[in-house]
């Protein structure tokens, strides 16, 4: 258990680590000086291929979060097939043919970092967990004021 944890935490620093590296190095144009300028032409290429693959690094990563789940019997079963499904996806972004799954893993992973942010929110017992919640249920009921008496009568009637 201890290794994958281990290696789900480096994949997720790299993956955050290559995230912000792609947003930055449009950024950095190294024009003053040669130096920079051949630095930046040596490890340009490689940061380039790193961000451009960054589903495999996210693809693994959630493979291992979900790996993790599965043995320790945490998430809920059908969460769990959909990291792996999501994990699969990123992976195989790694053969040119199968780029376009890079699409689905992207939207997918939103899904699977969403459903697993409210399960984690309804199961924890802290004060901010209890605030948040608070929140979300003052926000709903105040989106249901606003709405007209017909859309919040079919409201109520859902919950």
């Amino acid at each position: 258990m201890r290794v994958i944890k281990n290696l789900g935490i480096a994949a997720g620093l790299l993956y955050v680590f290559i995230d912000i590296l792609g947003l930055l190095s449009p950024l950095y144009v190294p024009t003053h000086s040669s130096q920079a300028a051949t630095v930046w032409l040596a490890i340009g290429p490689v940061f380039e291929v790193l961000v451009d693959r960054v589903e495999i690094v996210g693809g693994i990563w959630v493979l291992l979060v979900t790996w993790r789940a599965m043995l320790e019997g945490r998430l809920p079963r059908a969460l769990n097939y959909l990291g792996l499904m999501i994990g699969v996806a990123g992976v195989l972004t790694l053969f040119p043919a199968l780029e376009v799954l890079g699409i689905g893993f992207r939207l997918g992973e939103m899904v699977w970092f969403g459903w697993l942010g409210i399960f984690v929110l309804r199961r924890s017992q802290s004060a901010a967990a209890r605030r948040l919640r608070a929140f979300f249920a003052a926000l709903a009921s105040k989106v249901g004021a606003n709405l007209s008496g017909k859309e919040a009568r079919a409201m109520d009637q859902e919950r």
